[in-house]
C-alpha cells in the first residue's frame, strides 16, 4: 500500500470478501475475517490489484524499512526537526537498528542508507517535474545540506545532472510554462521563419513566398490555454516546408479564416499517425 487511494481500495475489497477491518494503515491492516474465508482468497484478491499479502516475518520487517522511509522522507518535508534515519527507523518498527540494517542488505542486496538515497532522489524528480520549486528551496525542503550536495548525489544516482533532467523532462513531455518560453527555444530548433494567414493558403513573408497547406508538414504543436478547440487561443504550429524549411505559426484567435485554421490539425493528425504506423 503506498497512497491513501490504495488505502480505500483495501478496505473495500477486504470488506467486501466479508471481513471486519479494525484498522488500516500504509503497509498493515487488522482485520476480522469469517471462518469461511481464507488467505488464499484474500491473496488472490489483492493480487488483481497488484497487491501481494506477506506472512512470512522477515518479508513484513522488509515492507515495514520500506515504508519507514518513506515516513522519513515525509517529515523531512514536513518538519524541521533533525532525527537520524537510524533512530527513526528503530523508534517506528521498534527494531534495533543494526539488526534491520543486516537484515535489509541480506534481503534486498542493498543498505537501507542506499535504498534511502535512492528514494529521495526520486522525491526530488518529482518535485522538479512539478517545476514549482527552484532547485534551493527543493534542497531546504528534503534536508540536504546544500544545493552543491543534492547536485552531485542526483549525478552519482541518476547518471544526468538536475539541468539535463529537467530538459529531458520538456522534451518528453513536451511542456512550455508559457508562450514566450516555447517561441525561444522552438527558434533555437531551427523554426526561424513566420508563417501567417493569407486567404487559402499561409504566407512567409521571410521567404517570399505562399504555401498551401497540403504542402506544409506540421511538425510542433501547442496550446496554451483550456480551450478543446484545437484551433482556439494561443496554439503555435511548427511547420515545414518540402524543402525543409522550418517556421511558425501563432494562432491568437483573431485570424478570420478558421476554415483554413482547422486543416492544420487534421494534418497535424495524420502525420502523428503516419509516425505511430512506422511505429508498429
Amino acid at each position: 500500500m503506498v497512497c491513501p487511494r490504495c488505502i480505500l481500495v483495501i478496505q473495500n475489497e477486504l470488506q467486501g470478501l466479508g471481513a471486519t477491518v479494525s484498522t488500516i494503515q500504509l503497509g498493515r491492516a487488522t482485520v476480522q475475517i469469517p471462518d469461511t474465508l481464507t488467505r488464499s482468497t484474500i491473496a488472490a484478491r489483492l493480487n488483481t490489484y497488484g497487491f501481494e499479502l506477506l506472512e512470512d516475518k522477515e518479508e513484513i520487517l522488509i515492507e515495514q524499512i520500506k515504508l519507514g522511509i518513506q515516513n522519513y522522507i515525509e517529515l523531512l518535508e514536513s518538519s524541521t526537526q533533525e532525527v537520524m534515519l537510524s533512530d527513526f527507523l528503530a523508534h517506528e518498527i521498534g527494531k534495533n537498528y543494526n539488526f534491520l540494517s543486516k537484515l535489509f542488505s541480506k534481503s534486498e542486496r542493498l543498505t537501507i542508507e542506499a535504498y534511502y538515497i535512492n528514494k529521495r532522489i526520486d522525491r526530488v524528480k518529482e518535485l522538479l517535474q512539478y517545476d514549482e520549486l527552484n532547485l534551493s528551496e527543493i534542497a531546504v525542503k528534503l534536508g540536504y545540506s546544500s544545493v552543491h550536495y543534492l547536485s552531485s548525489q542526483f549525478k552519482r544516482v541518476t547518471g544526468l545532472s538536475v539541468s539535463d533532467y529537467k530538459e529531458a523532462i520538456r522534451d518528453e513531455n513536451h511542456y512550455y510554462r508559457n508562450l514566450s518560453e516555447a517561441l525561444d527555444d522552438l527558434r533555437g530548433k531551427g523554426y526561424n521563419y513566420n508563417f501567417s494567414r493569407k486567404e487559402d493558403c499561409l504566407e512567409c513573408k521571410d521567404l517570399c513566398a505562399s504555401f498551401k497547406i497540403d504542402d506544409l508538414n506540421i511538425s510542433e504543436f501547442y496550446r496554451f490555454d483550456e480551450n478543446e478547440d484545437p484551433t482556439g487561443h494561443s496554439v503555435i504550429y511548427g511547420i515545414e516546408t518540402k524543402d525543409g524549411l522550418k517556421g511558425l505559426l501563432v494562432d491568437n484567435s483573431h485570424l478570420q479564416n478558421k476554415d483554413l485554421l482547422k486543416k492544420l490539425p487534421d494534418k497535424l493528425k495524420k502525420a502523428s499517425d503516419a509516425r505511430q504506423g512506422r511505429l508498429q
